[in-house]
Parts: structure tokens; C-alpha cells; sequence
């Protein structure tokens, strides 16, 4: 379960930002949308909000905010198996400030992992790791797993002090490369306790964009996949899946789905032969094989069959979401989306977020980018549970809560926000000249 987040020094973050899901003791309204964490060593007394909404005007830094979570991620995930040694980092400072460019870009995340909370940051240039820490409070006491510093004058990490706490083997030290996670390294050699926090992070935490052509991807994160995957599988989430779509009022009867190797002719027929044969190769050995996705319309009736490239944009993301959100519920985890309204009514986003809050026994994540002013329903959403972005004059992003306005139980959010009384808007004082 996600504490917080922290990030610094990336994209259009210049200052650090930090995200929080701790619920504000205010009030003690949808009690169903917090998670507790009296079962957590040191944390008795705090909740979690299972949802955060995050507003902002266009360019304001919302999805940069959801683009630093999962690149942090991600560099856990794969540095020690996909960057080559001298490969850049991936880091992207602040441009519009000169001196943040030679500085780090910095990420962290604090979260409850095995009933354990545990911090884990890192800090990088586009060259190097500059900083690695991971603090665990298995008693609420923190005990420092493990540290280390970029020392530029010996040209060398200071490594904090082994301890019996958190057991590795020295050598991995030497084989850690600079553009590397140690955690990423420690994960890939097994050793059990990096394992669960890169588990937390790269298994757990799943990122949905804005989709451009769902068809033409074949990435194994590929949305309509995912729910097409969770079908096959005849369980608990299959059945939910199947359930949901039914009465989403889409006019499906049922759906199938079929597991297929992709079309490499179809998908890609601007690549020569060569370049087809290598994407064939690559299909096989990493398993990136698709589905073909039926939805049926009429009982019983062949004609009633379509394609999921037939239906609307809105049915294609819907089912996108549903396997996702639904994974993230049942097998407690978190779920990133940005722009949830895409191709979507605001009443069917508004049973989705509902389906997270009612899973009252399980402790799944939600946070979504939004400009639907609609889901500013304080029957739906605390206050504590709505975020926006702005701008500064120098164009760095601001990261702040609703809670920051105090504003009324029985205020319209709506008006508010739509009034500019929030910020979060775009500021267009004489309109759009042409």
C-alpha cells in the first residue's frame, strides 16, 4: 500500500513534490474509501485513502507527476537486465533551469509491503546513480537496510555499514554497475529481502496511459490484453470481469478470448523482411502473444459477434480498465491511469472508482489523472482524496491538496473548481485570439 511518493528534478518537477495518501483525521466520512493501518508496527491510528483524483490544466504537470511514479518504477524493474553498461540512466531534469540539469533527479516512495512500512529512494543524473537507500520499520524503529553515496572526488560509492538486518552477499557490491538499482541487482541474484520490496514495486504497481491505437501494440502491458488474459483464466476476477461488462448497459451478452501469436505482416507491414523475422523471434522468446477478443451481442446467435476492433472507442476502454482495476482490487495492489475519462461517460468512471471504495476487507490502490469536474462529488470522493497541479512562473510544477483550501462539507466542488477557486484551471484571461 502506497504512504507517499516524493519526486524531484524530473520533467517539469523542478522542486520536490510529494504525493500522500494518508487520509486527514477531519472527518471520518466514506469510511469505505480508507484502508487502516493499525496492523503496521508504528503506524496504529493512521489511514489510507484507497483513491486519489489528480486535476490540473493542460501542461500543468499531472501526468508528469504518474511519468516520474512509473519510470521509478520501471528503473527498478529493468536496469540491471536492460541497460547496458554505460547506457543513460533515463533521467530527464528540469530544463528551464540551467543549474538543474548536471543536478539528480530524485524518487520516494514510502509504502506498507508485507505488513512492514518501508522506504525506498534514489537519486540520478543521467549518468549515474548518485544516492540508493532502502529504510525498513519491521518495529517502528527505522533500521537503514541499506545506503550508499556517489563520493565524486574518490570516484567511488560509500556504502553504509553491513548489518544483521538486511543480509547480501559483499561481492554484488562490485558487480553493481553505475547506471544500476542495487534493489534491481539484488532482485535479479534472488536474494529474499530485496525481492519483496522489487516485487511491491514491479508486480504490484501497474500503469495505464492514454491509449494512442490499441491494436497496433503488442507490449505485454498492452491494455485490452490484460482483462483479455484475466478471462481466460476462469477464476474469482474472470467472473468479475464478465459480470461488470454485462451490466454496463453496452448491449454484451458475453466475450470470448482467444490466445494468438500477433500478425507480424498486419501489425508492422512498413519493416522489410529481415526486421519481420527478428520481431517473429522476439514474440516467441519473450511470449508477447496477443488475443482475439469477441464480444457477443445477441444470445445465441453467430451474426450478434464482433470483433473488439467493431465496438466503440468507449466499449475498447472500458474493457482496457476493467482487468486492471479490477486485478488491483481482488489481488490487493495499486493501479496508475492517466486520463480515466478517455472515450468514457462520466457515470461509467463513477461505478469504476465505486468498485475500488467497495472492496471493504482489500487494500488495492487507485490514482487517476482527470478533468471530469463531475467526479468532484463529495459522495463519492473525500476531500482529502483530490490533488491538483499548476504551473509557476518559471514553469516548474506545483503539487498540492484540496484539504489546502479548507473547504466546507457542503460546498459545491464543482463550482469551485470550475470557478477557479482551487486552481488546477487554465488561465486564458482574453480567450483564444486567432
Amino acid at each position: 500500500m502506497l504512504i507517499e511518493f516524493k519526486v524531484a528534478n524530473y520533467r517539469s518537477i523542478r522542486a520536490e513534490q510529494t504525493l500522500s495518501m494518508v487520509a486527514s483525521n477531519y472527518s471520518d466520512e466514506l469510511a469505505q474509501n480508507l484502508i487502516s493501518c493499525d496492523h503496521v508496527p508504528g503506524l496504529k491510528g493512521t489511514k489510507l485513502v484507497k483513491a486519489v483524483a489528480l486535476y490540473g490544466a493542460n501542461a500543468s504537470g499531472k501526468s508528469n507527476i504518474v511519468a516520474a511514479l512509473r519510470f521509478f518504477a520501471e528503473f527498478v524493474r529493468d536496469s540491471a537486465t536492460k541497460l547496458q553498461p554505460g547506457a543513460p540512466t533515463g533521467a530527464q531534469p528540469f530544463k528551464l533551469d540551467p543549474a538543474c540539469l548536471t543536478q539528480p533527479s530524485k524518487f520516494e516512495i514510502t509504502a506498507v509491503i508485507k505488513g512492514i512500512r518501508t522506504l525506498y529512494g534514489i537519486e540520478m543524473t543521467r549518468e549515474r546513480v548518485t544516492s540508493e537507500y532502502l529504510v525498513a520499520y519491521p518495529k517502528g524503529r527505522p533500521q537503514v537496510w541499506f545506503e550508499r553515496d556517489w563520493d565524486a572526488a574518490k570516484g567511488k560509492y560509500k556504502w553504509s555499514k553491513l548489518t544483521e538486518h538486511f543480509k547480501h552477499d559483499a561481492f554484488m557490491r562490485d558487480m553493481l554497475r553505475p547506471n544500476v538499482a542495487f534493489l534491481s541487482l539484488g532482485a535479479q541474484l534472488s536474494q529474499a529481502q530485496f525481492l519483496t520490496v522489487y516485487e511491491a514495486l514491479s508486480d504490484r504497481l501497474n500503469f495505464i496511459d492514454v491509449p494512442k491505437n490499441i491494436h497496433s501494440k503488442i507490449e505485454v502491458d498492452c491494455p485490452p490484453w490484460k482483462t483479455a488474459a484475466a478471462i481466460t483464466l476462469g477464476n474469482d476476477l474472470s467472473d468479475a470481469i464478465l459480470s461488470a461488462v454485462k451490466n454496463a448497459d453496452i448491449g454484451v451478452k458475453a466475450i470470448s478470448a482467444r490466445e494468438i501469436e500477433p500478425d507480424v505482416d498486419e501489425l508492422w507491414p512498413q519493416y522489410d523482411d529481415a526486421m519481420k523475422d527478428a520481431l517473429r523471434t522476439r514474440i516467441r522468446e519473450q511470449g508477447l502473444l496477443s488475443f482475439r477478443i469477441k464480444f457477443q451481442h445477441l444470445d445465441g446467435i453467430e451474426t450478434g459477434t464482433f470483433d473488439i476492433s467493431e465496438e466503440s472507442l468507449g466499449t475498447q476502454r472500458f474493457f482496457s480498465l476493467l482487468g486492471p482495476l479490477l486485478a488491483a482490487v481482488i489481488q490487493p495492489g495499486g493501479l496508475v491511469i492517466d486520463e480515466i475519462e478517455t472515450s468514457l461517460h462520466p457515470k461509467l468512471i463513477h461505478r469504476l472508482i465505486e468498485i475500488v471504495f467497495q472492496a471493504s476487507n482489500k487494500r488495492g490502490q487507485l490514482l487517476f489523472t482527470t478533468h471530469n469536474p463531475l467526479l468532484l462529488d463529495q459522495t463519492l470522493l473525500r476531500r482529502d482524496q483530490i490533488w491538483f497541479t499548476e504551473k509557476d512562473q518559471e514553469g516548474a510544477t506545483r503539487l498540492y491538496p484540496l484539504t489546502d483550501f479548507k473547504p466546507r462539507k457542503d460546498e459545491s466542488l464543482v463550482k469551485g473548481y470550475l470557478a477557479g477557486r482551487y486552481g488546477g484551471i487554465p488561465f486564458i484571461p482574453e480567450g483564444l485570439k486567432f
